[in-house]
């Protein structure tokens, strides 16, 4: 598995999932430290991808699979309303807006996140809505 904090890079391997959450936590510091909230992506050795809002109490996990073609999958929030927005950035660069009902506890994607470290697949863990 790799993870990607930025446009242009070649990711950083990831061996173990503490390794992950290491990772996962400093880029979670780096946004807090800008004020922002970013979308990383990690990606499994059967190139699905899986994107995580971090930098905050919550996020949003978005799933593609390797041929990058629909099905594309959001985590689905407890709440079906749009507002307020989650407004971050992807890798840290391009801004992004996520409507409140596919807004997750952090807690409970970090769960979903094992899984896919796991497994490469979509997650079971949490509901998803395709998009």
């Amino acid at each position: 598995m790799k993870i990607f904090f930025h446009e242009k890079e070649t990711g950083t391997e990831i061996k173990r999932m503490s390794h992950l959450e290491k990772l996962m936590a400093k880029a979670s510091k780096q946004g807090k430290h800008k004020n922002i909230l970013s979308i990383i992506f990690l990606m499994a050795d059967n190139r699905n991808k899986l994107g995580v809002v971090v930098g905050g109490d919550d996020t949003v996990l978005h799933f593609s699979y390797d041929h990058e073609n629909p099905p594309y999958y959001v985590s689905k929030g407890e709440q079906d309303i749009d507002e307020p927005i989650m407004t971050c950035f992807l890798l840290f660069d391009h801004h992004t807006e996520f409507p409140r009902k596919y807004v997750i506890p952090f807690d409970k994607g970090l769960m979903a996140i094992h899984e896919f470290y796991e497994s490469g697949t979509l997650p079971t863990f949490i509901e998803w809505v395709e998009v």
